[in-house]
């Protein structure tokens, strides 16, 4: 099957070859593919369709001045002197059209807007030939149904070309994940077409002993063979080498194209595909092409033999000057690593949930074992496995990157085979999802690939908590994703009530992966032993619903559920929440029973301070008690402060409002000292309960607030 699937791409290869050598002798379409090298060239620097103008009217120029015989291929596109003006005229309008449809073509994607366009650019060059030979109709309608059928077919064989051409030259690959119509061997076949009609279009006479079609022959040769391995090269070789052998009416340059091209191949399979290696045997091939040919050697002229050289040794300089972004090799098949990294990425979140699930059922189970507390409800089983589907299906759903840009910059770190897909997760972020290994013995660290992707996609990228910080020799895959917007330091500082051996406030505070920054406080019935196992035993079973992936109003409801049949109403807690979106900066607070939270805005005359306070019954009294939700909008600087009711209940609200609208907002540490050392001072704490605070900063984060 794979040799039959070869076969077949030579065949392609070698049609659309022949198509593009025809559609040669046709002025529009031997210059159109050049004008849109040099538009997508220029699209990052200067207006797209004034430099697209310019192009066309510079091909024209020169085609009517004999350049390349582009307007002299037949006779009847310049009659006579006194037409030649309306002509060069009408014929830069049919291309300037031309070139201006096909880059619609390009970013089209919907069908019927492409086939639109092609049938009403193919009718204006069928009308432009009727207008031009309106004395002889029969003439007119021949040449122009023959132009309307090229145009019609290399649009669709070179439009996956331009659209490779684009990303490779701006380096943009949204147009290219925009259109997946096509695949990277399919937009390899149309750019090796796109460079056969331009290679037919350069002259092929010499200029000062200098051959510009032979040389550039063995340019595409050099890059097909060391970019696409045997079978595109071969293409490549017999379609330049077929041109060529037109060009200077000696067919010998074909078997010497192919004959260099043989020994090529044979380097790629001995050395691998290294670049130096790829100019070494390309000239090794150029020497016994031309002892086998002798032509030159042995027969030439001392000036004859001297251009040989040259025309041989400028191609290999050219290739030397590709950048390496550019020569990102294509695998003739697929690793099976890659798809083992991918099912392996599968398995990984498959075993993770799966686990995160155990650990929350076994928990409680521990935790309130001998009670009658109510089970999880199968409803809310259901949504947390349907929720775990769609991650799964988000990872289906990956495409696949293949720009070379991209794939070039994290080869050029030492690694090989690389291959880069990208999803969305369940908060409509990116995913990254790289597989590769070492070319060698060495290693890659994964923060050098974040660096990678970070440049190139302009947005601040860091690999996944569970990924590998190495790439080794032996093939593996990494997850990468948009790294949040904000970061939150924060600091704790807890106080025992005077003569108690334990706090009876306990606390939690862990960054989640998808972002979000959780911090709970809860405070037991009194204080010692008994007051710190009631808080201890709340935060515990919220750790676990939330790791499992429950959401925040389900977990406190169940927990509360449970807590007041076990307990019988006779030993409560209070629960405070915070839940902080570091993407976006949006914070939730969750309340029952609580002290005070404070939200500190800073400012040039002094903090804005915001207080959210709680009127619901704590955590254990009462089966359905409601919990108190309030949303606030952070920002850079932005600071949280949490207090346990030891500090709360004294009578100072005042005191500590003024406190926080002159502290200074920055190190979490020494907001806390300053806290509790400006409220201590005002009552003796001590004496009442367990203190404790809680403040996180936020701050933007480096690679954000650098972009």
């Amino acid at each position: 099957m794979l040799m039959r699937e070869k076969v077949n791409g030579f065949v392609g290869v070698m049609a659309v070859a022949i198509l593009c050598m025809v559609s040669g002798l046709c002025m529009v379409w031997g210059i159109a593919p050049v004008v849109l090298a040099v538009y997508v060239a220029a699209c990052a620097v200067c207006g797209r369709y004034m430099i697209t103008c310019i192009g066309c009217a510079a091909g024209v120029a020169a085609g009517s001045m004999g350049i390349a015989g582009l307007l002299h291929a037949y006779e009847y596109m310049i009659p006579g002197p006194v037409y030649s003006g309306v002509m060069v005229t009408e014929k830069y309008l049919v291309l300037l059209g031309l070139a201006m449809c096909l880059m619609k073509i390009v970013y089209s994607r919907n069908s019927r807007s492409y086939v639109r366009v092609i049938v009403v650019m193919s009718a204006a060059v069928l009308m432009g030939n009727i207008v031009v030979y309106a004395d002889n109709m029969l003439m007119a309608a021949a040449y122009g149904v023959v132009e309307a059928a090229i145009f019609m077919c290399a649009s669709v064989i070179l439009k996956p070309g331009i659209g490779l051409l684009y990303t490779y030259i701006c380096g943009d690959a949204s147009d290219v994940e925009r259109d997946e119509s096509w695949n990277i061997s399919q937009g390899i076949v149309s750019l090796m077409a796109l460079a056969a009609v331009v290679l037919w279009v350069v002259p092929g006479e010499d200029i000062y002993g200098v051959n510009p079609a032979f040389m550039l022959a063995l340019v595409l040769i050099l890059y097909a063979v060391y970019r696409t391995g045997a079978v595109y090269g071969c293409g490549m070789a017999a379609v330049a080498g077929s041109i060529v052998s037109v060009k200077l009416n000696d067919s010998r340059w074909l078997m010497w194209m192919l004959l260099v091209t043989l020994v090529m191949l044979i380097g790629r399979a001995l050395t691998g595909r290294r670049k130096v290696s790829a100019s070494l045997f390309y000239v090794l091939g150029c020497v016994l092409a031309s002892v086998a040919d002798g032509t030159v050697l042995w027969n030439g002229s001392g000036r004859e033999t001297a251009f040989y050289y040259i025309n041989i040794a400028v191609p290999v300089v050219l290739f030397a000057c590709i950048p390496g972004a550019l020569l990102g090799a294509m695998d003739e098949e697929t690793d099976p690593a890659c798809l083992q990294a991918a099912a392996a990425e599968i398995n990984r979140l498959t075993a993770c949930k799966i686990e995160d699930m155990a650990n929350v059922f076994r928990r409680l189970d521990y935790t309130f074992a001998g009670s009658d507390e109510p089970a999880i409800s199968l409803g809310q089983i259901g949504e947390l496995v349907d929720g775990f589907r769609r991650q799964i299906d988000l990872i289906g759903e990956a495409r696949e990157i293949s720009d070379e840009k991209l794939l070039g910059q994290i080869r050029s770190l030492g690694m090989d085979e690389v291959r880069v897909t990208a999803s969305m997760d369940s908060g409509n972020r990116s995913r990254y999802y790289v597989a590769g290994r070492t070319s060698g013995q060495g290693m890659v660290l994964s923060r050098q690939v974040a660096d990678v992707l970070s440049g190139y996609f302009r947005k601040n990228i860091r690999a996944g908590m569970d990924s590998p910080s190495l790439f080794f020799d032996e093939y593996r895959s990494a997850v990468y994703e948009e790294a949040a917007r904000y970061k939150g330091r924060y600091h704790v500082r807890r106080i025992k009530k005077y003569g108690s051996p334990v706090s009876g406030d306990n606390f939690s505070v862990k960054e989640y992966e998808d972002g979000r920054l959780v911090m709970m406080l809860s405070d037991g019935m009194g204080s010692g032993s008994l007051a710190s196992c009631e808080s201890c035993m709340m935060l515990d079973t919220m750790e676990e619903l939330l790791e499992a992936g429950f959401a925040p109003e389900y977990s406190i409801a169940f927990a509360n559920r449970c807590m007041s049949r076990r307990n019988k109403g006779r030993i409560f807690t209070t629960f405070d929440m915070v839940v902080i979106d570091m993407y976006d900066g949006t914070m939730r607070s969750f309340k029952q029973g609580a002290s005070v939270t404070y939200v500190i805005h800073p400012g040039d005359d002094g903090n804005e301070v915001r207080q959210i306070t709680s009127t619901t019954l704590p955590v254990g009294v009462l089966d359905d008690a409601e919990c108190d939700m309030a949303d606030v909008k952070l920002a850079a600087g932005d600071a949280v402060v949490m207090v346990s009711d030891g500090l709360s209940d004294m009578d100072v609200s005042d005191h500590m409002q003024d406190v926080l609208k002159g502290i200074r907002v920055g190190d979490s540490r020494r907001m806390v000292d300053d806290i509790l050392g400006a409220m201590i001072g005002q009552g003796d704490v001590s004496l009442r309960d367990d203190v404790t605070v809680m403040a996180a900063v936020i701050s933007g984060s480096e690679k954000s607030s650098a972009a």
